[in-house]
C-alpha cells in the first residue's frame, strides 16, 4: 500500500501491517466489512493428519466457505498464508464468533478431524491488528494443551516453559508397576502417566516436540528396562513417532502411553515396532544434521546406548552407523559440488569433514571421481 496505490486484499498477509486508514480503505476496496469497534482477529485452524497437500487445502477452502455462508455480516473473512481462515470482528461480537465455531465444530464433524479456533486480544485500532495476528497464531498452537471444541483466547495461554527436567522418579514408578506384575490394574497405570506429565510440565506448558521428545525417552527406557529386568525381550506395541507428531492434544498421548504401556507387562510381542522407530528417528537426525552427527551423537539423542545403536544399525539396515552416514554425507556432497561454487574444502566442511583431504579420499572411494572431477563432469 505505497504511494497511495490501494491494493486488493486476498489474504490477511495484505492486510497486516498497515496503518488504520489504508486497512478500513483495503477492507471497503475488497467488498468487506470495514468498521469495527476495539477490533479483534479470529484465527480457525484445520488440524488434520493428512500430508496430502492438496486434501489440506481443500479442507481450508471447505472451512473458509462454510464460515462465509454462516458467519455474522459485520466481520471480514480472509485466509492466511499459513492455511488458517481469519476473521475480523468487534470485541463486542465475540459471541458470535464463538457460536459459529460451536456450531461448525457440531455440523461438521465429517468434514474436518479438528478444527482450532485462536481468538486475539482487541485492539484500540485496526492499525495494530497485525500483533492480534500473532497473538491468533500462537493460541492455535496451544490446542494440544485445550480440551476439543473449546476456542482458545490468548489472554488464557499461560506463559511456555524454558525447558523441564525428565520426570525419571515417574518412569521408576511406571517400571516398578511393570515388573511388579501389577499393570493388569489399569487405573494405577493411568495414574502413574498421569503423575509423569504433570511432572515433566510442571513449570509451564511445553513446545510439543518436547512433550514428544520426553514420551519417546519414557517409551524406550521402559522397553528396555523390563527387558533387563525379566530376562524376556517384551516388547511394546509402542505408536511409531510420526502418529506421536500427529497426536492433537496432550490426553490423546496419555491414551497412547498407557496401551503402550500395558502391551509391554508379562507378553511377549514378535514385532519389532519400537527398534524399527528407533532406527528411523536415527535415519531421519542423520539426514536433517549430517554435519555433526556421529554415533554418540545420535544414540544421545533417541535415548540408547551407542553400542545398542550400532548394532541395530546393522541388523535392520545391513549397513554400518557409519556407512549410511557416510552415504547421506557424500550425497549431499555432490549436490553442493554440482549447485554451488563453493571450493572443495568447504563443501567438505558443510557435510561434516574437517579434513579436506580425507573427504576427497572417501569422495573418490564412493564415486569414483574426486571432487574436483565429478564438479567437472557436471
Amino acid at each position: 500500500m505505497k504511494q497511495g496505490v490501494m491494493v486488493r486484499a486476498r489474504t490477511l498477509n495484505d492486510l497486516l501491517p498497515g496503518i488504520a486508514g489504508d486497512m478500513k480503505r483495503s477492507l471497503e476496496e475488497s467488498g468487506l466489512h470495514a468498521n469495527y469497534a476495539y477490533p479483534a482477529l479470529a484465527l480457525f485452524s484445520v488440524s488434520t493428519a493428512e500430508v496430502d497437500l492438496w486434501s489440506r487445502r481443500y479442507a481450508v477452502d471447505e472451512l473458509y466457505a462454510v464460515i462465509k455462508r454462516h458467519g455474522p455480516g459485520n466481520t471480514a473473512v480472509l485466509p492466511d498464508d499459513k492455511g488458517h481462515v481469519g476473521v475480523i470482528f468487534s470485541w463486542d461480537d465475540r459471541e458470535s464468533i464463538t457460536e459459529l465455531y460451536s456450531s461448525i465444530c457440531n455440523q461438521e464433524q465429517g468434514l474436518y478431524p479438528q478444527i482450532t479456533l485462536g481468538i486475539s486480544n482487541p485492539y484500540p485500532q485496526l492499525s495494530e491488528l497485525h500483533q492480534g495476528y500473532e497473538q491468533a497464531l500462537l493460541a492455535t498452537q496451544h490446542r494440544f494443551y485445550q480440551i476439543h471444541s473449546q476456542p482458545i483466547y490468548f489472554s488464557g495461554i499461560n506463559e511456555y516453559a524454558q525447558g523441564a527436567e525428565y520426570p525419571k522418579e515417574m518412569e521408576d514408578e511406571l517400571l516398578h508397576l511393570l515388573t511388579g506384575h501389577s499393570i493388569t490394574k489399569s487405573a494405577a497405570t493411568r495414574q502413574g502417566v498421569e503423575g509423569f506429565y504433570e511432572m515433566l510440565t510442571r513449570n509451564g506448558p511445553l513446545p510439543v516436540k518436547k512433550v514428544v521428545d520426553a514420551t519417546l525417552q519414557l517409551l524406550v527406557s521402559l522397553q528396555l528396562r523390563v527387558k533387563s529386568a525379566l530376562g524376556q525381550p517384551h516388547l511394546c506395541s509402542t505408536p511409531d513417532i510420526t502418529a506421536l507428531m500427529q497426536l492433537q492434544t496432550l490426553e490423546e498421548m496419555k491414551d497412547k502411553v498407557c496401551e503402550a504401556i500395558k502391551g509391554m507387562g508379562g507378553t511377549s510381542y514378535a514385532s519389532d515396532s519400537l527398534n524399527r522407530n528407533l532406527i528411523k528417528k536415527a535415519v531421519t537426525l542423520m539426514e536433517e544434521e549430517y554435519d555433526r552427527a556421529s554415533l554418540h551423537y545420535v544414540a544421545e539423542k533417541v535415548y540408547i546406548t551407542p553400542a545398542y545403536l550400532s548394532s541395530l544399525f546393522k541388523s535392520k539396515m545391513g549397513v554400518t552407523f557409519i556407512e549410511h552416514l557416510t552415504c547421506i554425507r557424500i550425497s549431499n556432497a555432490k549436490k553442493l559440488l554440482k549447485q554451488t561454487h563453493l571450493k572443495n574444502y568447504e563443501v567438505a566442511e558443510r557435510v561434516g569433514y574437517h579434513d579436506s583431504r580425507y573427504f576427497s579420499q572417501i569422495f573418490k572411494k564412493k564415486v569414483g571421481l574426486s571432487p574436483s572431477e565429478f564438479r567437472d563432469a557436471n
